[in-house]
């Protein structure tokens, strides 16, 4: 549910014959010619509509091998019976209502009227008090129950990576464009980084495991009337705390440096500069800092005693803005100058993470 749930486009379901045949087993009726059918758009298959039941729900399919699908949908509905085992939770997150793993699809309650975390940045309608309740909800969810949660090699493969850090693999380098592989052989040949990222993960696997999303970023927060919904649980185990912070302070960041280095002045062609550029990255991370503080006070008044992770809270948002990096040049013939000095930000932010918990607004957030 990484989507905005505006209506995007209308919902064929002609060619899904398994969604109808899901939706009649569950008891939920028919999404088939019914007038507000809407696909969304994603990297997975997304419909949301009412069914001819008056049932309001959004039906994703899965994309990949079906071994992966299947370990995903488990890992969503592994989510949705630790939420609900213990009674009524003050987090909320969309209801799965069922799944077909051979189909690869998940059924889910629909948010009416809901918007994601990333368009409301993007409007700049994310204010204090929705990006409090952003960083209760991580907060919320890292206080479930994980002993029964798989890990690590149980679980779905994370990055960052130590094997691929040592070299990719023939089947994911035929796959990658240039400017991933480029990509990549930057973070293998840049040794200080490499140290870093080898650092974080092994950090990461000391560390104390909670129930953790995975995959965090804005999108995966819809909001409705005011309240947050976390969504998106397919990489969902018992993993590190500070990987779900870091990529949601990594997204706060992100965007807001993309904003700032866009910036270009309508009335000249000549290009930004070395200073320009260092400025305006300089100024986008001073305009997003009071945001990403008030996120990180929003967690911690769920687990006041998380402040000793924000060191490696800082390095898995370095991380995220190279993902970034990497999942953009997907479809690029070659790397810009933009993304790389936005990645730039997240190599410094791994190299020397205490330094940047200042900066970033964490060390004051933990008093």
């Amino acid at each position: 549910m990484t989507t905005s749930i505006e209506p995007m486009s209308a919902g064929d379901l002609d060619g899904s014959p398994a969604v109808e045949t899901l939706l009649a087993r569950l008891g939920l009726g028919s999404l088939s010619q019914r007038p507000d059918v809407r696909r969304l758009p994603g990297r997975n298959t997304n419909w949301i509509g009412t069914t001819d039941t008056g049932r309001r729900v959004f039906v994703k399919q899965l994309a990949g091998p079906a071994e992966v699908t299947a370990a995903r949908i488990r890992q969503c509905l592994a989510f949705d019976r630790v939420l609900r085992s213990g009674g009524p939770s003050r987090l909320a997150s969309p209801r799965c209502l069922g799944a077909d793993t051979e189909a690869h699809l998940l059924v889910y309650e629909a948010v009416p009227g809901a918007r994601t975390a990333a368009e409301l940045f993007r409007a700049d309608e994310l204010g204090d008090d929705l990006t409090y309740s952003v960083g209760r909800t991580v907060g919320l969810l890292h206080n479930l129950p994980s002993g029964e949660l798989p890990q690590g090699a149980e679980a779905t493969p994370l990055l960052p990576s130590a094997e691929l850090l040592d070299g990719i693999p023939v089947s994911l380098f035929e796959a990658s464009s240039a400017a991933e592989l480029q990509v990549w052989s930057v973070m293998q040949n840049d040794l200080p980084l490499a140290r870093a990222l080898r650092r974080l993960v092994e950090e990461e696997q000391r560390a104390e495991l909670v129930a953790a999303h995975c995959d965090l970023r804005l999108d995966q927060f819809l909001v409705a009337d005011g309240r947050v919904h976390l969504t998106d649980l397919e990489e969902f185990q018992a993993g590190d705390a500070a990987r779900d912070i870091g990529g949601v302070i990594g997204d706060l960041l992100h965007r807001a440096l993309l904003d700032a280095v866009a910036q270009e002045d309508p009335y000249t062609d000549e290009p930004v500069s070395h200073a320009q550029m260092v400025a305006r990255l300089t100024e986008g991370i001073r305009t997003v800092r009071p945001r990403i503080e008030v996120f990180w006070q929003g967690y911690l008044s769920e687990r006041p005693g998380a402040g000793g992770i924000a060191g490696r809270v800082v390095a898995f948002a370095g991380w995220h803005l190279l993902d970034r990096l990497l999942a953009g040049a997907r479809n690029a013939p070659r790397l810009a100058a933009i993304p790389r000095a936005v990645a730039g930000i997240g190599r410094k932010a791994l190299l020397t993470p205490e330094s940047f918990v200042s900066t970033l607004g964490l060390a004051e957030a933990t008093g």
